[in-house]
């Protein structure tokens, strides 16, 4: 039986989280500290540390009120929790995002985005395309575009549209991105077409290069993901060697992220 994968690269491998200019006081040291820890934390792919250290940014920005750092700092730890896995939790942190993006004045297209995103993963696709929709409208940004594209096609995969899916393939190539995570979220997508053409061996390729993608993101958790899909691909395409090879990557780049996070 022919097993797809979620994209959770689109926001989750896209990584890219709004780093808009601080709007906090400038001699609000111990927001401006905890932001600044976050991100690098996240940059270097120790999206654990990230959660914790936006937490305490976020309650920062709650005892200040103000709207727009509550908004980043909600955001961003959203994304973070996405990446984690954290459905749910994610979906908490946005709604407090949206909700003080929405008193600073408008709710970006990232945040919707990730909201589109969220609610793929936890089975909405109507409301994913919804949101997909309402966050281009807000946005005429290259990445976005490339991204609802990727989300459309997971979307269309899932339902096992594959004529659907490489239509949105070719609208996500009509876009051009920089980005590694995106760039692994569309070999993902060329992934799972593969799967539902019944062609795993070139499937199994495609979810290679998303794994690289990663690496040269510092996406680790989303790497050992990716090595894990290509090799279940690889040993539905019958070379058991490759698919036990890609394991023992898998496993390795787990326990290294184990050893990280303690």
């Amino acid at each position: 039986m022919t097993r797809l994968f979620s994209a959770l690269a689109l926001l989750a491998l896209v990584g890219c989280a709004m780093w808009p200019t601080s709007s906090a006081p400038l001699g609000d040291k111990e927001l401006l500290r905890n932001s600044s820890l976050a991100r690098a934390a996240f940059d270097g792919g120790d999206i654990v540390k990230a959660v914790g250290l936006y937490e305490k940014a976020l309650n920062r920005a709650r005892a200040m009120d103000a709207a727009m750092e509550i908004g980043n700092a909600a955001y961003n730890l959203a994304l973070c929790q996405f990446i984690l896995g954290q459905l749910d939790q994610a979906s908490a942190s946005l709604a407090e995002a949206k909700a003080a993006f929405k008193r600073g004045g408008s709710i970006p297209a990232d945040a919707l985005l990730l909201e589109a995103t969220v609610a793929q993963r936890q089975g909405r696709p109507e409301q994913a395309l919804s949101l997909a929709d309402e966050a281009l409208s807000a946005s005429p940004d290259e990445n976005d575009r490339f991204q609802v594209a990727l989300l459309k096609g997971t979307i269309a995969c899932e339902q096992g549209d594959a004529v659907r899916a490489k239509s949105d393939l070719s609208e996500a190539l009509k876009h051009e991105t920089a980005s590694s995570p995106l760039l692994a979220a569309k070999e993902r997508l060329i992934g799972n077409i593969l799967l539902l053409e019944k062609n795993p061996a070139q499937a199994a390729a495609a979810f290679d290069r998303a794994a690289a993608l990663l690496q040269e993101a510092k996406r680790y958790r989303d790497m050992e993901l990716d090595l894990r899909r290509a090799a279940e691909a690889y040993r539905q395409a019958g070379d058991a060697e490759r698919a036990d090879e890609r394991l023992m990557r898998a496993n390795r780049s787990l326990t290294a992220q184990g050893q990280e996070s303690q």
